[in-house]
């Protein structure tokens, strides 16, 4: 437990209908008790009013700061597992800041960012798998960010890491006790312990294979739409937010910059990228522009190429069409108001193909349609566990690689107390994913990127 007592604002900033304010910490009780008063004159408990909502005014030298609801819970049964107090005023910025600065006079601290989520990690409430999901479900963007998040929060990802941790001690145990126990140089039969060793590394080879597709729930896909000049990028963007996102004129090269927005489609989130149009230029700002399209491109997760139907293909286009090769593409034939000079049959069959006009928005619906057929949202829902954690990524590679060497090692004959270093540094990268094993400078990395409050 801390021997401070901290506060913080846990509700967005700005005007709205209720505004919470929160302290943790063993100060707590005794700071509510003097500044709280109930309409009804009962004092506050710390027995009785456990878990209680109380209504009344935070007062102090006779100015009333607020009409408020406070909620005092009892430790070690709440999210920090020390006592905590919820203020709930309104929801203006004044009796907010007016509040919190009242308490920090009456001997609270600050809170830092995620310092209430922290206090829950070192206090044993949560493991660090757990306390990051609290932020992603904070920063989800779609139904299936959610339920990963929900599902880490429960531990299903801690209950995973422990189990393939044990698997991995078992292999241990038996190499320490074939260098500490047997006779004569006469280690334990090896088949045993790489059967324990392969098992581990399927089982983080299997989590790692979802690795691709939490980041897609978690991050939304990576959209980029290009074309040349003209053909229609930006206003299928507008189209797409509903809104004059992008400037669209008859000029071309009027976007010189990507534009990127994000937009929820079922269980999806796109990440759309606006590039400029790809054509040779001679102006040095727009070939930067065109340069940063075909880079959004080749990182992207899908590609929206957009050809005006009513010009004929040229080498400009077939440079675009070299870039989709290997990639999940879509290919929007536009201007379908005018004369066709291409048609369908101009273009690789195994790529979806839609027609449409930006100007009556014809076509435009089975843009969605074909998304899903590139990325099952129900195929994704199936999934029990994913890993949505680029930190949780790279120590379970960095585990699986130990692993692998350590298993080739103990394949070679190689002595096994060699066997066993890299053993042991495999599990210990596992135990750092829920922070079994962690330093002051990963925990500020992972709660830096709280808010404040929570």
């Amino acid at each position: 437990m801390s021997e401070s007592t901290i506060a913080a604002i846990s509700t967005p900033q700005g005007s709205g209908g209720i505004s919470i304010v929160r302290m943790s910490g063993d100060k707590s009780f005794d700071i509510i008790k003097k500044i709280f008063k109930p309409i009804n004159n009962r004092a506050l408990d710390k027995e009785k009013d456990n878990r209680m909502m109380r209504y009344g005014h935070i007062e102090k030298d006779g100015r009333i700061f607020d009409e408020v609801m406070v909620n005092f819970m009892k430790g070690p049964n709440t999210y920090t597992r020390e006592d905590i107090c919820e203020i709930n005023c309104h929801g203006s910025m004044i009796s907010v800041r007016d509040i919190l600065n009242l308490l920090l006079d009456m001997g609270c601290e600050l809170a830092d960012r995620g310092e209430f989520t922290k206090r829950a990690f070192l206090n044993g409430r949560i493991d660090l798998s757990q306390a990051e999901a609290v932020l992603d479900i904070i920063n989800s963007t779609n139904e299936l960010s959610q339920k990963q998040g929900l599902k880490h929060l429960s531990g299903l990802l801690r209950e995973k890491i422990e189990e393939i941790r044990n698997i991995e001690l078992e292999a241990l145990s038996r190499i320490e006790y074939s260098i500490n126990f047997t006779e004569d140089g006469e280690d334990l039969p090896v088949d045993n312990i790489i059967d324990f060793m392969q098992k581990a590394y399927d089982e983080i080879s299997k989590l790692l294979a979802t690795a691709n597709k939490g980041k897609l729930v978690k991050d939304g896909i990576e959209t980029t739409i290009i074309g040349k000049p003209n053909v229609g990028k930006s206003s299928l963007l507008n189209v797409l937010l509903n809104e004059n996102r992008a400037i669209v004129t008859d000029i071309p090269g009027t976007t010189r910059d990507s534009i990127t927005e994000y937009i929820n489609l079922g269980n999806l989130t796109l990440k759309i990228n606006d590039t400029a149009g790809i054509r040779e230029t001679h102006d040095e700002v727009e070939k930067i522009g065109v340069q940063r399209s075909k880079e959004l491109a080749e990182d992207a997760d899908l590609i929206i190429a957009i050809f005006d139907r009513s010009r004929k293909l040229d080498h400009e286009d077939k440079m675009i069409l070299d870039m989709l090769k290997g990639k999940n593409a879509i290919i929007i034939l536009n201007k379908i108001d005018l004369d066709s000079k291409i048609s369908k049959i101009d273009f690789d069959d195994s790529f979806k193909i839609i027609e449409t006009s930006m100007v009556s928005r014809d076509g435009v619906d089975k843009l969605e349609g074909a998304i899903f057929d590139i990325f099952d949202s129900k195929e994704l829902n199936k999934e029990s566990l994913m890993i949505t954690n680029l930190r949780h990524e790279r120590l379970l590679n960095s585990s699986r690689k130990k692993l692998e060497s350590s298993l080739d090692d103990i394949k070679a004959y190689v002595p096994i107390d060699c066997v066993e270093v890299d053993l042991r540094s495999s599990y210990d990268d596992l135990g750092l994913i829920i922070g079994e094993t962690v330093s002051d400078k990963i925990m500020d990395k992972v709660f830096r990127e709280f808010c404040v409050g929570k």
